[in-house]
């Protein structure tokens, strides 16, 4: 049975990266589970950087899930067993925006 709603969050979304069904199906995750990768960087400033890129990634995930065809829509509701799914991000104004498909 299909859960109700999924909400998409990072951890999903880090979920989804490591998984091949995910990335070959859905555009948004092409080639970005790199970015997200814990290497142990030896200086701060290079931490802080790679923290900054991750959420900038992301917030460009979350808008690209949330711009997705209504094709790839329904194919990765299919993938999370979802009979809604719920994507909250930042759109181009700087609002947040909880976009529930």
């Amino acid at each position: 049975m299909a859960n109700d709603l999924v909400v998409i969050e990072d951890g999903t979304i880090l979920s989804m990266l490591a998984d091949a069904k995910y990335t070959s199906a859905i555009p948004c995750l092409y080639n970005k589970l790199e970015i997200f990768r814990n290497d142990n960087l030896p200086c701060g400033e290079c931490r802080r950087k790679r923290h900054a890129r991750q959420r900038t990634e992301m917030a460009k995930i979350k808008s690209c899930l949330a711009a997705l065809s209504n094709e790839k829509k329904a194919e990765l509701k299919k993938l999370l067993g979802a009979a809604k799914l719920r994507v909250t991000y930042v759109n181009a104004s700087g609002q947040v925006v909880a976009l529930t498909f």
